[in-house]
């Protein structure tokens, strides 16, 4: 599906942003591993990244498990209409991100409820292992990101769940490689970059909103079928 590789390539472009969130919580990790070796501080950081990935994805299930009631024979007309909002909302939410307008951006969408996760990272850099890390990802993959609002949505759109938990994960994965890397990688990117990333990330998400809303109209029969459906 579009959208997938769509959520993936805009995964990879906020990558910088995450650093910006995780990338602290990314370090305490490796810092509080400094016993471990090499081979398992990478085991750490990928076991904090599997939960982190594995909640995006559950989440996206249960975004599509919710599209999927909506989509029942008494509601398909109205279900489809709020598909079609749906992915409206993500096209605009992405193009002011990619305008630069702040007032609508993907990020305008977070807020400061971070510091209700904090009890959960003082136990897992406590004692840094496999397990913990695993579940500081599973924890900290709700928190609030606008990176991952708008595509929620868009799983949501899909009516579902193996779509909306499909998109999810490739988000996730998308995040991954410079999250995992963060400390060589991250530090070479100026701040001019970061902020085109940012706009590329806009640009991503509203792909995968008129990607969506394209799929919507053409189960409709306004427009024609997209052809990589």
């Amino acid at each position: 599906m579009t959208e997938v590789w769509l959520a993936f390539l805009a995964g990879l472009a906020g990558s910088t942003h995450c650093i910006g969130m995780c990338g602290g919580i990314v370090a305490a990790i490796a810092l509080h591993a400094h016993d471990a070796n090499p081979g398992a501080r990478r085991l750490i950081l990928l076991a904090y990244n599997v939960g982190r990935i594995g909640t995006y994805t559950l989440l996206g299930v249960i975004a599509g498990f919710m599209g999927a009631t909506l989509d029942v024979l008494p509601m398909k007309t109205a279900a489809t209409w709020v598909f079609a909002a749906a992915n409206l909302f993500v096209f605009f939410a992405g193009l002011a991100s990619f305008l630069r307008i702040s007032s609508f951006s993907l990020f305008s969408l977070e807020s400061t409820g971070g510091r209700f996760f904090s009890g959960v990272l003082r136990w897992a850099v406590s004692d840094a292992s496999l397990f913990r890390a695993f579940i500081l990802g599973l924890v900290l993959g709700f928190l609030p990101c606008g990176l991952v609002y708008a595509p929620l949505i868009a799983g949501a759109a899909t009516g579902s769940p193996l779509a909306g938990g499909a998109l999810m994960a490739a988000l996730g994965l998308g995040t991954l490689p410079l999250l995992f890397f963060f400390g060589t990688a991250s530090a070479a990117l100026s701040a001019r970059l970061r902020g085109n990333l940012v706009r590329l990330v806009g640009l991503f998400v509203a792909l995968i909103g008129f990607a969506g809303l394209w799929r919507v109209l053409g189960k409709m029969g306004y427009v024609a079928k997209f052809p990589l459906w």
